[in-house]
């Protein structure tokens, strides 16, 4: 049986002609926008942020049917910025070339898929650390518990629409959102992010760590929730098991590169923080 992915990579002849296509022309508008004005000084910046998400990518876990690694896309999208529509394809055409990860027809919508949450997390990035009170440890503890709502919430939805497409055979949208959203789980959900709200005020972390953890983690999961989605709608067979099940495997990387992001975020505001465009933080209190 022909595996659609090696982790998020799509492998050729998984998807219908119109997906690897628009994939294309998705791909050639990133480019050209990461392209645009760009200066001599931006040439090492993009090929520094290319080779570490080409290395951190490259190295897959086996788990189960499938595997996993590390994707950096948040990372890469908040040094490079628009940038990063640059130096995500080129770390994938290098993968496909020297590593055979993924396909080469669907190197345009693998890198739309990996580079679109690289784009988000930019701005996102920007609007957070502008926000007054980000070093204090009360909002960074907000910023840690949303993290550990949205990923419970991705769990229990993920589980459930898997559940029902091996029991019944069909995705149960219904039965995925009343239970993630019923009132039990919503509250439960809630007393763990507290938790880890709680937790974070007590460990010795980066005033930074917090906003570093949550955009990562939001990269990884908007990059698995547009390949699950490419994979149902586009696929030329049902692969809505097989993407579900990907998507589960990816949660705890989630959460693994949101800390890895949350590390790297909270030494370069203190080594160099003109690479994230960081404007001075507030002493922490």
């Amino acid at each position: 049986m022909l595996l659609p992915v090696l982790a998020v990579h799509i492998a050729d002849n998984v998807l219908a002609t119109p997906w690897w296509v628009a994939g294309w022309i998705g791909l050639a508008g990133l480019m050209l926008a990461g392209a645009w004005r760009i200066r001599e000084e931006d040439v090492p910046r993009v090929a520094l942020m290319t080779a570490a998400f080409f290395v951190a990518s490259s190295m897959h876990i086996p788990l189960g049917p499938g595997s996993a690694h590390l994707l950096l896309n948040g990372l890469v999208g908040v040094i490079l910025g628009w940038r990063a529509g640059l130096a995500i394809p080129l770390g994938l055409f290098m993968q496909a070339v020297l590593l055979n990860h993924g396909g080469y027809s669907t190197i345009g919508i693998n890198s739309c898929i990996m580079t679109v949450p690289a784009l988000l997390a930019c701005p996102l990035f920007a609007v957070l650390q502008r926000t007054p009170g980000i070093c204090r440890p009360g909002f960074r503890g907000v910023l840690v518990g949303v993290s550990a709502f949205v990923l419970l919430l991705s769990l229990v939805n993920a589980g459930c629409l898997l559940y029902g497409k091996l029991s019944g055979g069909t995705l149960d949208l219904t039965l995925a959102r009343d239970i993630a959203f019923h009132p039990g789980m919503l509250l439960g959900a809630a007393v763990l992010a507290v938790l880890a709200a709680l937790a974070e005020t007590r460990l010795d972390h980066a005033p930074e760590f917090p906003l570093g953890l949550l955009v990562g983690e939001l990269s990884v999961l908007l990059t698995v929730i547009l390949h699950t989605a490419v994979l149902i709608l586009g696929g030329e067979q049902d692969w809505q098991a097989w993407a579900l099940l990907d998507f589960l495997i990816h949660l705890p990387i989630a959460v693994i590169e949101g800390a890895i992001v949350g590390f790297t975020v909270g030494f370069l505001v203190r080594v160099k923080p003109e690479m994230l465009g960081w404007r001075g933080r507030e002493e922490t209190v």
